[in-house]
């Protein structure tokens, strides 16, 4: 009586059988669910590095256009208040593709002048510009 029934001993080990396969699909399942986590990180860490990356052109665009426009406007301090402050046409600006600058010149008193300056520059299909605005006295 104290020897173990042979059928209890064989459903003992098909149940351990069964536990260890099952054991191993779900280690399997972790592995995948683990590898989809992290495609998952990776692709979301290269998107925010072409972000970074377009807005890192489009600030180092708009510093150049400023410094472009800026350069324009020193010139003027120098330059003859009644012969040579005057408008000038969009056009290309040399040493720089890609950039145009146009100035606008208005008398809103007399001996005074209004100087605007805009650079331009194209990003993604637009047209985008920066202006910067001084007045010029004849004295």
């Amino acid at each position: 009586m104290n020897q173990p029934n042979k059928e209890l001993t064989q459903v003992i080990n098909i149940s351990n059988c069964e536990s260890r396969i099952t054991r191993r699909a779900f280690t399997l399942l972790e592995i995948l669910i683990t590898l989809i986590i992290m495609v998952l990180g990776v692709v979301f860490v290269v998107g925010l590095f072409s972000t970074g990356l377009v807005s890192s052109y489009d600030a180092e665009s708009t510093t150049v256009a400023m410094n472009l426009a800026q350069q324009r406007m020193e010139e003027f301090k120098n330059l003859d208040f009644d012969t040579e402050v005057v408008d000038e046409a969009k056009a290309d600006i040399v040493g720089f593709p890609g950039f145009q600058r146009e100035v606008i010149v208005s008398e809103p008193q007399i001996d005074l002048k209004k100087v605007i300056v805009k650079t331009y520059w194209t990003y993604k299909s637009d047209e985008i510009s920066v202006a910067l605005a001084t007045y010029i006295s004849k004295n």
